[in-house]
């Protein structure tokens, strides 16, 4: 050990007696310096702007500030730590091959391990005197950010202290390879460069697909620079190191033997399989062991996610992943895309729940012949298209099931043939789905829904009136709720977070007990005396309902809302302006109707980020209500009232000229309008709203509030996290122009002038 130390000493020296380590160092303090007064700067102008514009600005959301500040600081340097390190060691050990004192350590009584290790350390010790000058930087942070969230930014210093580890063992023994120094450093670059690169080769070939993306070096800071520490990238920096010094120490106690050369290559063969199949075990999951160091844990699966995985009771979660050639998002489905699908989407799931099991189903089929890829290729069959398509991507055509085959496995059709997953437990499946935007896949929500649907003996199903052309469950058009109820395209709609919908008619069918609530959007024609007797029974032995009425429509409505103590008042709420047509306003949430669920908007209000919520209405009209009628009322959305403001009775053309009050048509003015009111009994639950047109796709801001709220919030599974804390600059002005002045002019000066100072004393000695 002594040997070892004293060879790092000298290593450590030669380094700061030579211009490329003081290089290496302003260039790095340049870096740092640059990245973190930028974004330091830019924030404090813009807190001073919001200050002033708004008294009551509660900060910064998002990332919170040490993150911008520190965040880009530590990004700068994972994605620009390789250009350093092969100026470092591209003399490592070839220069005393040039010196002739490699001979000399070769007849001491060192071994070859001593020196490969001193050498390391050598260099590591530079490298710790980089990662101290980082953590400069961090503590500014601390110290100018109001709650600095610190745990986190120390992941982050980990993360690429690791990375910087690996690159200097690389470059090591490269060093070892030549005896000409550029001729290392660029091969260094290129082996920098290939690690880089490799996780993306052959991935669409079984025999390469986890060998490469093993190997390759490119994103394993990712969940370091973002507070997640796990085992399994902290076994992958220390293997890469330990392979590359083994390779160095093999390389030069093969200098110093007469053996064949196969003695040298059974022994880089064997420190290479045992170091992949170290790997392949520490990356097994259940063996990888996760550290969530920020405070907010947005690293982690939110705690309702958890809920649902422990559900599950250990028994196997078979996820079979379909993926249609010609559907939509097949390339994130293919092959050369497996690694990223279990590793960035699942991972986070198994990492609560190890035992899942994951099948690949590859296949083409297309239910429409008048489509483009027909019209693209008019003189080939289906068949022929496949082939085609599947050689420019690089893949055997065998692995796809033709469409006559997969239509006898499964039925895919309801699913449009697109990318989709059936997830299958315990004799029950359940489909989970990957959506048409730039995220591809289910958010937690989706997930925690759908295994919900697996693990929990009944779903949660609305039923919506039909048969009086009601707002249609269905449809997608402008008018209707399909888009976020039943559509199997949409992230939020109700069937995709582990809920169900139907409709039904009442003059043919009685409400079931098992309905979670009754849906009642907007009927254009009177109902049955049957069927509002139904209605009424339901309501009096307590279920849950949504009442959705529309201007022009009360009197069909107004008799369902009896019984409960509320009326929608004749007439139309209007307020003329010059910006949108009269009917259309902003209605304002009370605190009640701000806390209804845990919608991301909603979640922000109760944690005091926004102080109100509005949605906007068209065609509301008031309700009016009594407390008398045996249920506790509390109204949830409601509109000021002004001079410009009032409940138009008379002929209301919102296309035209603007209306005007006119007390003699019947025109009222009231001091507060209230469109929309909860009525709470017990368990049951009952939400009446003056516009149907607030859950249509363009008016929609509440989200699935009103449904969370009929089921007691037990779904959908919300996965919200804190805001950040540091979300406040603390430091006066004076400071960060000291700060930025110091940090981009004068340290660099100083270690410029400290170098020349440093190495013209070292060179008259």
């Amino acid at each position: 050990m002594k040997n070892t130390l004293k060879i790092a000493r000298a290593e450590l020296l030669n380094l700061f007696y030579s211009p490329v380590a003081w290089l290496v160092i302003l260039f790095y303090c340049i870096v740092c310096g640059v990245a973190f007064t930028e974004p330091m700067t830019l924030y404090y102008r813009l807190q001073k702007v919001f200050m002033e514009a708004e008294p009551h600005w509660t900060g910064f959301d998002g990332t919170g500030l040490t993150a911008e500040l520190t965040g880009t600081v530590m990004r700068k340097l994972a994605a620009n730590i390789f250009l350093f390190i092969p100026l470092l060691t591209m003399g490592t050990i070839n220069r005393e091959v040039n010196a002739g004192t490699i001979k000399l350590l070769y007849s001491s009584p060192i071994r070859t391990r001593e020196i490969v290790l001193g050498k390391y350390l050598g260099l590591l010790s530079l490298m710790v005197t980089l990662m101290l000058i980082t953590t400069v930087f961090l503590v500014s942070a601390f110290l100018i950010t109001l709650s600095p969230e610190i745990n986190h930014h120390f992941a982050a210093l980990l993360g690429i202290f690791l990375l910087a580890n690996a690159y200097i063992a690389i470059g090591v023994f490269i060093s070892c390879l030549t005896n000409y120094q550029i001729v290392a450093g660029v091969l260094t670059f290129a082996v920098f460069f290939m690690l880089n690169t490799i996780g993306g080769l052959w991935q669409q070939y079984d025999l390469f697909r986890d060998f490469t993306w093993f190997l390759s070096i490119s994103g394993r800071t990712y969940y370091f620079l973002n507070g997640l520490i796990s085992t399994r990238d902290i076994f992958y920096f220390a293997l890469i190191t330990v392979l590359f010094l083994g390779f160095a120490m093999i390389k030069l106690r093969s200098t110093q033997e007469s053996k064949p050369w196969t003695v040298a290559f059974s022994r880089y063969m064997a420190l290479f399989v045992a170091v992949l199949l170290v790997g392949y075990c520490s990356g097994r999951p259940g063996q990888v062991k996760y550290w969530d160091l920020t405070r907010r844990k947005i690293n982690t699966i939110s705690t309702s996610t958890q809920s649902v995985l422990k559900e599950l009771d250990g028994s196997p979660l078979t996820v079979t992943l379909y993926t249609n050639l010609f559907g939509a998002n097949a390339l994130h489905g293919l092959p050369q895309n497996r690694n990223f699908y279990l590793w960035q989407f699942w991972e986070q799931y198994r990492r609560f729940y190890p035992n899942m099991q994951f099948r690949f189903v590859y296949y083409y089929d297309h239910y429409s012949e008048d489509s483009t890829m027909f019209r693209m290729h008019p003189a080939l069959n289906i068949d022929q298209i496949a082939e085609k398509v599947s050689k420019e991507l690089g893949i055997r055509k065998s692995i796809f099931m033709p469409p006559a085959a997969i239509r006898r496995t499964i039925d895919l059709h309801q699913e449009g043939s697109q990318l989709v997953m059936q997830l299958a437990y315990k004799g029950k499946t359940t489909w989970l789905r990957t959506f048409r935007d730039n995220a591809v896949w289910p958010n937690q929500d989706c997930v925690a829904g759908t295994i919900a649907r697996l693990t929990r003996d009944r779903v949660p199903k609305f039923l919506f009136t039909a048969g009086h052309y009601e707002r249609n469950p269905w449809k997608g058009n402008e008018r209707d709720y399909g888009e976020h109820v039943l559509s199997v395209a949409s992230r939020t709609s109700l069937i995709n977070l582990g809920m169900d919908a139907d409709t039904i008619n009442l003059l043919t069918a009685d409400i079931p007990a098992t309905t979670a609530a009754l849906v009642i959007a907007d009927p254009r024609t009177e109902l049955q005396p049957a069927e509002q007797k139904k209605v009424n029974a339901w309501l009096h032995k307590g279920g849950n309902a949504l009442v959705l009425a529309e201007m022009k429509k009360q009197s069909i409505i107004n008799p369902l809302l009896r019984p409960l103590g509320v009326q929608a008042d004749m007439g139309t709420i209007v307020h003329p302006n010059e910006h949108e047509m009269p009917h259309i306003l902003l209605g304002q949430l009370t605190h009640a109707g701000s806390t209804l669920a845990m919608e991301r908007d909603m979640y922000d209000y109760s944690r005091g980020a926004v102080k109100v919520l509005n949605n906007p209405i068209e065609g509301g009209v008031n309700l009016r209500y009594t407390a008398d009628c045996g249920y506790q009322v509390q109204p949830l959305i409601s509109i000021k009232g002004n001079d410009k403001t009032w409940i138009e009775n008379g002929i209301l053309v919102v296309d035209s000229a603007a209306p005007s009050f006119s007390a003699a048509e019947g025109d009222i003015r009231l001091d507060q309008y209230t469109l929309g009111v909860s009525l709470t009994r017990g368990k049951q639950r009952i939400l009446i709203t003056g516009d149907a047109d607030m859950l249509t796709p363009f008016r929609r801001r509440v989200g699935n509030a009103f449904y969370s709220w009929l089921l007691d919030n037990r779904y959908p599974f919300y996965a919200n996290y804190p805001g950040p804390t540091d979300k406040f600059f603390t430091a006066r002005p004076v400071t960060i122009k000291v700060l930025k002045v110091v940090y981009t002019y004068v340290a660099p000066a100083l270690v410029l002038l400290f170098a020349i100072v440093l190495l013209v004393r070292r060179k008259r000695k």
